[in-house]
């Protein structure tokens, strides 16, 4: 019989934390190109769908690499320069600039209205909440800067741990952090492949934090902003032996 859920565990980035795209605008804007919030989501989709281009096949032949992300910011930002028209010689020089704009942290500093409450709902109902990112270090200050690090019990950063989402070897970190089996923990990140599948494969429930609409055919619960949670928690506990 399937087991009840006792541990949550998020992603951050995208999932908890979402870029303020309205001070990384201004990086294309000074060389010369216009952009909208809706550039930005178109990357993230093609970004998303290449990354799983790529790395679902690895992941269902067992060959998990131990770093992953590259390979979303990349197409993202290939993406990105392509859409608002930067020219290719200059695709490079931009996307770099770009990247060092995502990479400063208090650039992730937009949280959803609903998030600080439903997570304080979820520790009522006495799940134990935990994090697990792939970061660079930093993930664990600006979630305190956000006023969110106060809801998790553990915060685990891939950068102090040397391995990354998908790979199985940071999500058994998260179930010693937990002390609970595999199928007591649910997985909630953005990246279908890198999120979803690297929690199945470990054994988790996945959920996908779709907000962007990536993955409309996704093979997977699927919701589009946090308390839709609640949906598949009562499913999964309904289901759950006694």
């Amino acid at each position: 019989m399937p087991e009840k859920v006792r541990a949550i565990i998020f992603d951050a980035g995208n999932t908890l934390v979402f870029p303020r795209v309205d001070l990384i605008a201004p990086i294309l804007t000074r060389l010369g190109y216009n952009v909208t919030l809706d550039d930005f989501y178109h990357a993230e989709r093609i970004g998303k769908r290449k990354l799983d281009e790529w790395l679902w096949p690895l992941l269902r032949n067992g060959n998990t690499p131990r770093r992953a992300d590259y390979y979303y910011w990349t197409e993202y930002l290939r993406a990105l320069v392509e859409r608002v028209r930067v020219p290719k010689d200059r695709q490079q020089e931009v996307g770099l600039q770009l990247a060092e704009g995502f990479k400063e942290i208090h650039i992730w500093s937009h949280v959803f209205s609903e998030t600080p409450a439903y997570l304080e709902t979820l520790r009522q109902r006495g799940y134990l909440l935990g994090i697990v990112s792939n970061s660079l270090g930093l993930i664990e200050s600006q979630l305190r800067r956000v006023d969110l690090a106060r809801y998790f019990e553990f915060i685990i950063d891939s950068h102090f741990v040397g391995v990354e989402k998908p790979h199985p070897e940071i999500f058994r970190l998260a179930l010693s952090r937990c002390e609970c089996e595999p199928g007591e923990a649910v997985f909630v990140g953005d990246l279908y492949s890198t999120d979803v599948g690297g929690a199945q494969n470990a054994g988790f429930h996945g959920v996908l934090m779709d907000w962007v609409g990536a993955y409309p055919e996704a093979e997977s619960p699927r919701i589009t902003f946090l308390p839709e949670l609640d949906l598949i928690l009562s499913f999964l506990d309904n289901n759950a032996g006694p």
